[in-house]
């Protein structure tokens, strides 16, 4: 029989230690990363079941500075991974372990719009962008070749124990763009005093202004006298 943990490959990459890996046995697994010094939290070691159930591949990597008193000191490079899969997946069974909300920025690069198959446990997901890219520039360029349409996506998960598997992604009924607007209201100030209430406060004093005129109208109009009295006629 084969080993329990496979090692398809072990590279270093700038400050990377990465290890290529396949497993019969999340206990052999959990040993293995432990005797080669990538730490996995005691909890996550049954966590790792169902992948190794469905003969994932995985991919461990440590920092490791050249000497143990080195210090690591400025932005690291982003790894790039790439591998040949029948589905697109998103593994997300491992965040039920979290203690806090989650929440989940997916970025999809494909021939077509992208979704998710189902909510897996949290509310469902929203699509904030969705779009052809006519002419992706810089980093984006190479992985856009032949993917040209970006999907971006975003999902809360305020209970992740109630996480119930994997997100699966799967074309979308349609192409049909999708841009997220954001407005942003902005306060005039006059002076640095709102302009709303130099307004109100304007009127306010108009209006106090013609009430304070009308009052003294009222006050400067002359009386009338009043009609005379007629005496009254002889008593007979």
């Amino acid at each position: 029989p084969g080993a329990a943990v496979g090692v398809v490959g072990r590279q270093r990459l700038g400050p990377f230690d990465v290890a290529r890996l396949t497993a019969t046995d999340p206990a052999a697994l959990d040993t293995w990363l432990r005797a080669n010094g990538f730490t996995l939290p005691a909890r996550l070691k049954t966590a790792l079941a169902p992948y190794v159930a469905e003969h994932w591949e995985y991919v461990a990597i440590r920092l490791a500075p050249d000497t143990a008193d080195s210090a690591l000191r400025g932005a690291l490079d982003p790894l790039h991974l790439t591998f040949a899969a029948d589905r697109a997946v998103y593994p997300m069974r491992l965040s039920r372990l979290a203690t806090t909300p989650q929440s989940l920025g997916l970025y999809v690069l494909a021939a077509h719009r992208m979704e998710p198959a189902t909510a897996i446990g949290g509310p469902p997901p929203r699509t904030v962008y969705a779009g052809r890219l006519t002419d992706p520039g810089g980093a984006l360029g190479p992985l856009a070749h032949g993917t040209p349409y970006l999907t971006a996506l975003t999902q809360q998960f305020p209970q992740p124990a109630r996480i119930s598997g994997d997100h699966e992604l799967r074309r979308a009924a349609s192409d049909t763009p999708v841009q997220q607007v954001i407005h942003d209201d902005e306060l005039d100030r006059v002076a640095g005093i709102p302009a709303w209430l130099l307004t109100v406060g304007g009127l306010a004093v108009l209006l106090t202004a013609a009430l304070t005129v009308l009052a003294g109208r009222r006050a400067r109009r002359p009386v009338a006298p009043p009609p005379p009295v007629a005496p009254p006629p002889p008593l007979a």
